[in-house]
């Protein structure tokens, strides 16, 4: 006759979840400080690109309405996003 032996065997598991919000919270103030540079990084490049004209222009030996038409024409290719972008961070300041 053969014999059965139970066998039993036991396994524990354990499941543990967490949810890390600092790590929400890390990403939110990446994303954040991403723009942020971004921004100053545009801004200060728009000054640059005035300086730049000014300093073309006296190599240049521009005249006063040459000036002024370098100027409009830079600054009004680069105005408009320079607008957006100060008009964005000044509405979420508020916020």
């Amino acid at each position: 006759m053969v014999e059965e032996q139970n066998t039993e065997t036991t396994v524990q598991v354990d499941n543990k979840i967490s949810i890390d919000t600092d790590k929400n919270i890390n990403s939110d103030a990446r994303k954040e400080t991403t723009r942020t540079y971004i921004a100053q990084l545009y801004v200060w490049a728009f000054f640059i690109v005035i300086a730049v004209v000014f300093i073309v222009g006296l190599l240049m030996s521009f005249s006063v309405d040459e000036y002024k038409d370098m100027l409009v024409t830079v600054s009004g290719v680069l105005s408009g996003p320079l607008g957006f972008i100060v008009g964005y961070y000044f509405k979420a300041s508020k916020e």
